[in-house]
């Protein structure tokens, strides 16, 4: 909603800074969420990496499918901070 705001302030030639702001402290948030995915991501990997030979399938199917969740959001969180990113620099 805000980068609607954004996108037709911009077209008329206007800026609100408060909007602005509020809009890049949204964008921090979620560049920290994403930094927090990753970091999670990360730490599945190394449990991939020791479960490979040690533990049942079952196991392993449960740690591919947290990787799988965590990539979806973290993927969805990149697209939300590309579209921020395209209406700031309208």
């Amino acid at each position: 909603m805000h980068l609607e705001e954004l996108r037709a302030q911009k077209k008329l030639g206007e800026d609100d800074p408060a909007l602005l702001e509020e809009i890049g402290k949204a964008k921090l948030s979620l560049e920290e969420k994403f930094d927090e995915l990753s970091r999670e991501l990360q730490a599945d990997w190394h449990k991939w990496d020791k479960a490979v030979d040690s533990v049942t399938e079952g196991e392993r199917a449960k740690i591919r499918d947290h990787m799988v969740d965590v990539l979806n959001r973290r993927n969805y969180i990149r697209n939300l901070v590309r579209h921020v990113n395209e209406a700031m620099d309208l």
